[in-house]
């Protein structure tokens, strides 16, 4: 029978390592015995160079009689005049207690003097046939066998394994692997490279996009993956039943080696500490600066929800004037259960240019709460940045969680473009024209390096952006559009300012693409348009309280 003794937590990362071991009595048909030997010695010797000879764990040696030993480890004393068999048996001991090869495979005893005879038991250390003892040539006056109990060696089942299968959701199959059981009949697997193999074949974007109406959208096993892991025994190729280790969920991501190695100290996973549980899947700070324009998106994992709690997602947005709005940006709806949820929180995507007619956005906050206004997540602020930047970049990348982040570079950027060329010669056997000439030009591809520059960023900042350095998939936004790049390098210079540090990262990458014609191209600004108030005209009239009619000159906005 299976025996699940280790199991990662109910939600772990796919990154990660995520270890099982199960364990099985079954490779074992029967236990080894440990040998003993007993000596019997009723008498005394006293001649030299009388001998007997012990035979076990391929060894050979030889004992024999001396007048004088020297800690030789095969000589014992012979028996002088007036000694008995008790002292004479004390001589043998005393030999086997200098002798390596017994000390190393044997527990060697002395029993008590006795009044025909006297005992010296050797009890091998480990189970076995090597501490089988065989006693011949003896020639020594006064030593007989006592019993003597063979050992016998451990009996193991043959190609014996332990079989592993991981499936998902639908049972189908993720992965699968048979391990030989070690010496105490378990196996380890890690199976990490299974799901993210899983993960790996999700081939559709990790977010809306192009964007649709609403602003949250319901992810599935693309983040998420419900899996089952289950164990049988394997002899000789037939497999016995399948015993299951429950239903658990992996995230398509990772932490770095200091977080995972606290939290395994600490017995903790990184999602039952509630403070996690609130937090949305990013690293970078609670408060940053975004625009018109500008891709903006939270990713939240929901975890179980047996009281079918509800959440919406709230906006304050705040005024210049010192003013707020606050904004149910979704609908109140019960979250479901295991499952990665998308917000859009951008400028653009909540529509904020149009929050209040004649007024002017400071910044918004964003947030997740359930019906009895008490909060789900933590609380996010995006402060509204005007200003305009010559040289700005936009990148969009896959954070460690999986989910995705967008991070403005506002310093200095330059585009270098570099091209590969494939030239032959044509032999041609006729006369030269206008335009046959030999030498000729296959191809021409044209590659965009580009340098951006984050202008002055905190520590916590920098910090974070290290994920954009990391990530194997990374974007660049322009206007609407997404193109998709790849970061060759990165340079980062501190600067001491008011006794803080601040720090400039400056990325060089390129485009994940090559091209091979010129044409010019201008995407669409993802802007959305102030909605002005509908002007008045001379048939549009309000009432006012007293039912007085008032023309467009006598309204105020």
């Amino acid at each position: 029978m299976i025996d699940i003794t280790e199991s990662p937590n109910f939600i772990s990362f796919a990154g990660n390592p995520v270890i099982y071991e199960a364990c099985s009595a079954s490779y074992l048909i029967t236990l080894g015995s440990r040998a003993s030997f007993e000596l019997l010695v009723s008498g005394i010797d006293t001649s030299t160079g009388h001998s007997f000879k012990f035979q076990f764990a391929g060894k050979t040696l030889i004992f024999q009689t001396a007048s004088f030993t020297g800690f030789d480890g095969l000589l014992f004393e012979v028996g002088y005049l007036g000694q008995t068999f008790n002292d004479f048996a004390n001589n043998i001991y005393q030999c086997f207690l200098e002798n390596y090869d017994i000390q190393k495979y044997f527990n060697v005893t002395l029993d008590g003097p006795g009044t025909s005879s006297r005992k010296i038991h050797l009890q091998a250390k480990q189970s076995g046939t090597d501490g089988t003892v065989v006693f011949t040539n003896v020639n020594v006056t006064g030593l007989t066998l006592g019993v003597n109990t063979p050992g016998t060696n451990d009996q193991y089942q043959d190609f014996f394994g332990i079989l592993c299968l991981v499936r998902d959701a639908a049972n189908n199959p993720i992965g699968e692997d048979i391990k030989p059981a070690d010496f105490i009949g378990c196996a380890r697997f890690d199976i990490s490279d299974y799901i993210q193999s899983k993960f790996s074949a999700w081939e559709i974007p990790r977010f809306e996009f192009p964007e649709l109406s609403g602003n949250a959208k319901v992810h599935g096993w693309d983040y998420l993956l419900k899996y089952r892991v289950a164990f049988a025994e394997s002899i000789a190729g037939n497999v016995k039943g399948l015993q299951s280790d429950g239903w658990k969920y992996a995230l398509a991501g990772g932490l770095n080696h200091e977080l995972l190695t606290s939290l395994n100290e600490k017995y903790l996973e990184y999602f039952s500490i509630a403070a996690n549980k609130q937090k949305f899947l990013s690293w970078l700070p609670l408060a940053k600066n975004s625009r018109s324009g500008v891709m903006e998106k939270l990713f939240f994992l929901f975890q179980d929800n047996p009281s079918a709690i509800q959440y919406r997602l709230v906006v304050i947005v705040n005024f210049t004037d010192g003013s707020h709005k606050v904004i149910n940006a979704t609908p109140q709806v019960v979250f479901p259960a295991f499952s990665v949820m998308e917000f859009k929180v951008g400028f653009d995507h909540l529509d904020l240019v149009n929050a209040q007619p004649g007024k002017i956005v400071r910044a918004w906050e964003v947030f997740l709460m359930d019906s009895n206004d008490d909060y789900l997540s933590e609380r996010r602020v995006f402060y509204h940045d005007t200003r305009v930047f010559e040289k700005e970049k936009v990148f969009f990348y896959r954070n460690s969680f999986s989910a995705y982040d967008t991070f403005r570079f506002i310093g200095k950027s330059e585009l270098n473009l570099e091209y590969e060329r494939m030239i032959g010669t044509v032999t041609r056997e006729e006369k030269f024209t206008f335009f046959n000439s030999p030498s000729k030009q296959f191809s021409a591809k044209e590659t965009e390096i580009c340098k951006a520059n984050s202008g002055w960023i905190s520590r916590e900042e920098k910090n974070c952006l290290r994920e954009l350095l990391l990530s194997l998939e990374a974007y660049e936004q322009i206007g609407k559009e997404l193109f998709q790049l790849v970061v060759k390098s990165a340079k980062i210079t501190p600067f001491l300012k008011d006794g803080e540090y601040l720090y400039n990262l400056e990325i060089e990458y390129e485009r994940s693409y090559q091209n091979s014609f010129y044409s010019l191209h201008v995407p669409e600004s993802s802007a959305n348009p102030v909605i002005l108030p509908q002007p008045l005209t001379w048939d549009n009239m309000e009432v006012s309280f007293d039912d007085m009619e008032i023309t467009f000159d006598q309204i105020e906005y």
